[in-house]
C-alpha cells in the first residue's frame, strides 16, 4: 500500500472515529473516554512512522505522555518536542497547527479530546488546507452549538466571551465540566470538509 492509499483510508477512519465520539458527546454530555480519544491519535502517529517522518511520530508519543503531567513546564516541553520535531522536517503547518491547538487546550478553550483529534487529523494531513479546514469546523461548530442551545441569549454570551476572553478570565475544568458544551464535532466537520474538498478535486488534496 502506497502512502497515499493509506492517507485516504485515514480520512475515511477519522470521519468515522470522530462521529462516533460526537455521537457520544452530545449523549453522554460527560468527558470523552480515554480508549475513545486515543486510537485516531495511535493511528496518525503510526501513519507519520511508516510514511512520514519518524521523529515527529517518536515526538507525539513523547508528548502524550508529557501531556499527562499536572506540571505546566512538563506539558510544555511536549509540545516544545511536537513543534520543534514538525520545524525540524520543514513542516511550518503541522507545527502551527500542534502548537495552536496545544495553546487552545492549555487555556481551557477547547478540551483535551478536541485538541488530540486535531493532532491526529494533521498527523495524517500535516497541511495548511488541513489546517485552516480545523479552523472553519470549530468555527461552524461553535456558532451552530451557540445558536441552538442559547438562541434568545446568543447576544449576551457572545459579548460574555468576548469580555472573558480580553481580561482573560478563561474558564477552569470545574467550570468546562459544569457549563462546556461538546465541541469534538467541530473537528468531525474539520474532516468532512477536508475529505470533500479532496473528492470535489479529484483527490488532488489527498495523498499529497
Amino acid at each position: 500500500m502506497n502512502a497515499g492509499l493509506v492517507q485516504a483510508i485515514g480520512i475515511g477512519f477519522l470521519v468515522f472515529w470522530f462521529a462516533l465520539e460526537t455521537l457520544w458527546d452530545l449523549r453522554k454530555s460527560i468527558i470523552l473516554p480515554l480508549w475513545l480519544v486515543l486510537p485516531p491519535v495511535a493511528a496518525g502517529t503510526a501513519y507519520q512512522l511508516f510514511f512520514g517522518t519518524w521523529y515527529i511520530a517518536a515526538a507525539m508519543a513523547a508528548a502524550l505522555v508529557l501531556h499527562l503531567s499536572d506540571k505546566l513546564p512538563v506539558r510544555i516541553a511536549g509540545t516544545v518536542l511536537l513543534v520543534g520535531a514538525s520545524a525540524l522536517a520543514g513542516n511550518w503547518a503541522l507545527a502551527a497547527g500542534l502548537g495552536l491547538y496545544w495553546l487552545l487546550w492549555e487555556a481551557s478553550i477547547v478540551g483535551g479530546a478536541d485538541a488530540l483529534a486535531a493532532y491526529a487529523a494533521l498527523m495524517f494531513v500535516p497541511t495548511w488546507e488541513m489546517f485552516f479546514c480545523l479552523l472553519a469546523g470549530i468555527f461552524l461548530w461553535g456558532v451552530g452549538t451557540m445558536i441552538a442551545v442559547y438562541r434568545g441569549e446568543l447576544f449576551e454570551r457572545i459579548k460574555r466571551m468576548v469580555y472573558r476572553i480580553a481580561l482573560r478570565n478563561l474558564p477552569d475544568e470545574k467550570e468546562l465540566t459544569k457549563e462546556g458544551k461538546p465541541t469534538i464535532g467541530g473537528i468531525w466537520i474539520a474532516v468532512v470538509l477536508f475529505a470533500a474538498w479532496g473528492i470535489l478535486s479529484g483527490g488532488a488534496r489527498i495523498g499529497t
